[in-house]
């Protein structure tokens, strides 16, 4: 896995008003690049390396219009598949008090009210992150992979593909340009798929890239415009002086001073939070991938396999296998089972993978709230105290318009579009089971 020199990178040298941002994943690499193009000074905090954390492993998958993950009907599927270690979701069996009210939560979000009020706002968020990927990469002129191919959902059962039919017809009905391919367009665009699929949803717009690229050179851009950015460094404690932000303690004795603080650490934003009395509930999703040689033929587009919901992106040297999604606490252990479940779906659905051979394994943690939406704006107290965090799935596809959307929040006062429903104080105390409101 390629990361950045674990080396401090080079202090910002602009003056004026400072922000912290916690976090160098996509979120808050993206918030350091907003904030730092207007001009603000910025520092980053990561505790580990540029590209450690979930964003640098996942699909690459540029998904606009990607649905919530609470929707009628999951609990039942998830009930039938919690126990089983081979399905596609996983909760280790455990007494967790946090994970029971989770999924308390996700079940009373999965209505058909809450579905659509979350797809309103993700829709408009995919617009706007599409606008933001083609500003940075009309401006920044960066190389990593960023294909404009749309990407496919592609099934091997008449069922699947009657389903894809239904999320295509939802999907135009937001505007986005979805076609449904039968089974042998599919095997004519993409020779390497097996003449047993019978079917694909091809969205046009979306894209894909390879998200650990994209990343380091996003952080790389955010440095040219004078964001200071320092990895293997821990944020012990934010500080804060009559009911406002006043800057960080950090694990090596440093205090440093700011007038605003962005929690954008992933998973890990809960647990700081916690200390500052807001309540951030979320549970680790952990994903795996497993990097393969590539195979001939190879495909030339980013692909689900809808029925074994298993990622394919073909990337430089390698085809990445990637999905599944593992409730079993904050851990970083990878189950060969679970990896080996991604070659066995692939071999499903495409040809030419005998001859492969496994290059890297992965997992990351994806921070998934119970209501299916990320939390991005200011904390209720203390003042100055912005939260970044749980994206689950969309991490990279909605990581630019949320880094957009905070420097907004910062710099003038309010986002361009209405984030209302993304707020911190949705959740209740920390002392009762949290509820999506």
């Amino acid at each position: 896995m390629r990361t950045l020199p674990s080396t401090d990178w080079e202090t910002s040298l602009v003056d004026g008003p400072h922000t912290i941002v916690v976090g160098a994943g996509i979120v808050g690499v993206s918030t350091a690049y907003y904030l730092s193009r207007r001009g603000r000074r910025v520092t980053v905090i990561e505790m580990g390396d540029i590209g450690n954390g979930a964003s640098s492993g996942n699909a690459g998958i540029v998904a606009l219009g990607h649905p919530p993950i609470p929707r009628p009907g999951l609990i039942r599927q998830v009930l039938g598949w919690m126990l089983n270690g081979s399905s596609p979701v996983y909760i280790r069996p455990r007494f967790d008090l946090a994970l029971f009210r989770w999924m308390w939560d996700l079940k009373r979000a999965c209505t058909e009210e809450h579905f659509c009020s979350s797809m309103e706002l993700l829709t408009t968020l995919g617009r706007h992150t599409q606008s933001c990927f083609e500003q940075i990469f009309s401006d920044e002129q960066m190389s990593c992979e960023y294909h404009r191919t749309g990407w496919l959902e592609v099934y091997r059962t008449e069922k699947g593909l009657a389903q894809g039919r239904r999320d295509a017809e939802l999907l135009e009905r937001y505007g986005f340009e979805i076609q449904v391919l039968d089974g042998d367009e599919v095997i004519r665009r993409e020779p390497a798929f097996k003449d047993t699929v019978v079917g694909a949803v091809h969205s046009v717009e979306s894209a894909f890239v390879d998200p650990m690229k994209f990343l380091v050179e996003l952080a790389e851009r955010a440095r040219g415009h004078g964001a200071s950015i320092r990895t293997n460094t821990q944020i012990l404690d934010v500080l804060t002086s009559d009911g406002g932000v006043v800057g960080v303690r950090l694990d090596t004795g440093e205090r440093l001073e700011a007038e605003s603080v962005v929690l954008a650490g992933g998973i890990w934003t809960t647990g700081l939070a916690r200390k500052l009395g807001i309540h951030v509930p979320m549970q680790a999703g952990k994903g795996y991938h497993r990097d393969i040689t590539r195979p001939s033929p190879c495909v030339g587009i980013a692909c689900v396999l809808a029925e074994d919901h298993v990622a394919v992106t073909p990337l430089d040297d390698v085809l990445r296998l990637s999905g599944t999604v593992e409730f079993s606490g904050l851990n970083h252990r990878m189950v060969p089972r679970r990896l080996d479940m991604l070659t066995a779906a692939a071999r499903h659905y495409l040809d030419g993978l005998a001859l492969t051979q496994p290059v890297s394994e992965w997992c990351g943690l994806r921070p998934c709230t119970a209501d299916g939406l990320p939390v991005v704006g200011w904390a209720p107290a203390p003042r100055g105290l912005f939260v970044a965090t749980g994206h689950a799935r969309m991490g990279l596809t909605l990581g630019p318009v949320t880094g957009k959307l905070v420097s907004e929040c910062i710099l003038d006062g309010r986002p361009s579009i209405d984030i209302t429903p993304l707020r911190v104080d949705r959740f209740r105390s920390r002392r009762h089971p949290s509820r999506p409101v």
